[in-house]
């Protein structure tokens, strides 16, 4: 590659480090390999080797973590603390992400598209990717500066852009002419363009009625048993269930103890003492206080508030107490606040306070936790010896149990979320009897109790379900005929809407509302079977039944604003980017969705998490 050899010894700017992460992250190949050869002979995939493989494409457990890894690296970067939830948010994330990265690969592939060298350099020069843009190095003021990446891009220390090349030519534009080929079946009309711009900017104003389904009485819409019964027995098959698998288990909530409670509040009466002694209230602050709100060294400051705005003891105390005064440590939900109250007033009737404080939260300590644990561990010991009932009992504990447990689960009922005692269940056998598990809250044990086949659920695990389904439909029903009821008075006894409210107090009437389509009425809300009706109608024009999210409306067009051909015609090329855009967004989705359901794909995280 001489073109680019040559292009390289012309550049300035070392971008080693920036590149590892990105192309660790967008770099397919390589990392993920074909099918295993006794896996190919023996027609599996072996999960000890293989986390999924997608139309035979083997991806490997330790690319996988690399990508979920990112995904916790972002998350700790945005201040957010990594539990079990965020771990496997993150997973997932990095699921969907390695499926889009892997097919749209694939059909890169299929579709043979490919890069040439002019392609690298002219997209380097005036399309480069959104990673290089976001680099500081090409930023001036957090805005990408063209003249600086293009003063870099010609001034090169080394082999520094080989990477992005490679990048670029393997990845980047494939892709990027790929969504162009997607792209081509998008259609924008010129009516498309003028109706965005008069949902958007002329007003509506109309008179409506609005038939909801909160109207319908409970005793007209509520099925009865035989309904139920019924639609169950219609609709069976979509009520099937893979293995489930019935639990019991004993928890120990991470909780601080009376000790650690006195140790709390013993550190918050020293720093009253030195506050008081005459030490700086706000360094103190500063240097002890885990409210959030203090973080950037703001000296506890909590400015003016006035009643309502804190917890009650916390308030009861700054509001009895006096202006300058330091109070003595006051416990709260929210652990111990050191109180100073720096100035008082009354404003609008309304008496407010001046304060600083300083929060001490009651944390479990290493000692605490590590008892708490050690009672956990020895229960389990002697669950897996004696069995778990007898550990329960001798222990005088109490177990609960979850039952109908997926194999595809995260939390536990009352626990919340711990995978790992999903995967226990399932790897299991009945009477087995798990180690110590733990998420952020709670130590527990577990032991399977029963397993179901696969099969279909029974009727008295749907029924609420169907039942909430049934009376949904039943109610829409309802408002449907009362609202044709009402359109039929109108046409026949030329009544007004005016008239139609009066003698029907139940329903939501609208008067003279004035607004623009893509805002929504009262009461109606946002309704693109409304929007359709109104942009097709003429002034005077009553038009009805309407579906909305929660009934049928009936609405009379009393006014459109003018239409501004000058604003249309500016507004023009933002209005055709807009809906492009939408639509681009839009027609990808369904695009890869239709991949996916087409797509051979083997799921084998449920071996790992």
């Amino acid at each position: 590659m001489a073109l680019m050899t040559s292009m390289r010894e012309r550049m300035h700017v070392v971008l080693w480090g920036l590149l590892f992460m990105f192309l660790l992250s967008m770099t397919i190949g390589g990392l993920v390999g074909g099918a295993d050869i006794i896996d190919q002979l023996i027609g599996k995939v072996n999960p000890s080797t293989t986390i999924a493989q997608i139309n035979g494409q083997n991806i490997s457990p330790d690319y996988f973590n690399q990508i979920v890894n990112r995904e916790i690296d972002n998350a700790r970067a945005n201040g957010q603390k990594i539990n079990d939830f965020q771990l496997q948010r993150a997973r997932n994330t990095a699921w969907d992400n390695l499926l889009q990265d892997v097919l749209v690969s694939q059909e890169v592939d299929r579709l043979g598209i490919i890069a040439s060298d002019q392609e690298v350099i002219f997209h380097l020069e005036n399309n480069p990717p959104q990673f290089l843009q976001q680099n500081p190095n090409f930023q001036t003021e957090g805005v990408f500066d063209s003249d600086k990446y293009k003063n870099a891009l010609a001034n090169p220390q080394g082999n520094e852009w080989a990477p992005i090349e490679s990048f670029m030519k393997s990845t980047f534009i494939p892709n990027y002419k790929l969504q162009q080929i997607l792209d081509e079946s998008i259609v924008i009309t010129d009516e498309d363009i003028r109706q965005e711009y008069i949902k958007n900017n002329l007003l509506y104003t109309i008179d409506g009625l609005h038939i909801t389904s909160a109207k319908v009485p409970n005793e007209s819409s509520e099925p009865s048993y035989d309904d139920v019964k019924a639609k169950y027995e219609a609709t069976k098959s979509e009520y099937k269930h893979s293995e489930l698998r019935n639990i019991s288990f004993v928890s120990w909530k991470k909780a601080s103890s009376k000790n650690d409670s006195m140790v709390t509040k013993k550190l918050a009466q020293d720093l009253y003492n030195r506050a008081k002694s005459g030490e700086d209230f706000g360094s103190l602050a500063d240097d002890y206080s885990v409210d959030p709100g203090n973080q950037g060294s703001k000296g506890g400051d909590l400015g003016w508030f006035s009643r309502g705005r804190m917890v009650k003891p916390f308030e009861d105390a700054a509001f009895d107490g006096k202006k300058g005064q330091i109070l003595e440590p006051i416990e709260s939900r929210h652990g111990y606040h050191i109180i100073f109250i720096r100035d008082k007033k009354t404003e609008n009737g309304k008496e407010q306070v001046l304060a600083s404080h300083i929060l001490l939260k009651i944390e479990i300590s290493p000692t605490t936790l590590e008892k708490i644990k050690r009672e956990a561990i020895l229960f389990s010991y002697d669950a897996q010896d004696n069995g778990f009932s007898t550990a329960v009992s001798s222990h005088k504990l109490s177990s609960n149990s979850h039952d109908k447990l997926q194999e595809s689960s995260f939390s536990i009922q009352g626990i919340g979320g711990l995978r790992s005692a999903v995967r226990f269940a399932f790897d299991g056998k009945i009477g087995d009897v798990s180690d110590i598990m733990e998420n952020d809250q709670y130590f527990a044990v577990f032991t399977i109790n029963n397993i179901i086949k696969p099969g279909i659920k029974p009727f008295e695990d749907v029924e609420e379900e169907l039942t909430n389904l049934l009376k949904k439909e039943k109610v829409m029903t309802l408002t449907l005929e009362k609202a044709q009821k009402l359109m039929i008075d109108i046409a026949s006894d030329n009544k007004s809407l005016i008239e139609i409210s009066n003698q029907n107090p139940d329903l939501d009437y609208i008067k003279d509302e004035q607004k623009t389509l893509s805002q929504g009425f009262t009461s109606i809300g946002r309704s693109n079977y409304l929007t359709g009706s109104l942009l097709s109608s003429k002034l005077g024009e009553t038009i009805g039944p309407v579906k909305t999210n929660r009934g049928y409306a009936i609405v009379q067009l009393k006014a459109v604003s003018n239409f501004d051909s000058t604003k249309f015609e500016i507004s023009k090329e933002s209005l055709h980017r807009t809906i492009f855009n939408r639509k681009q967004n839009q027609y990808f989705n369904v695009w890869l969705e239709n991949l996916k359901e087409n797509s051979d794909i083997i799921d084998n995280r449920k071996y790992y998490f």
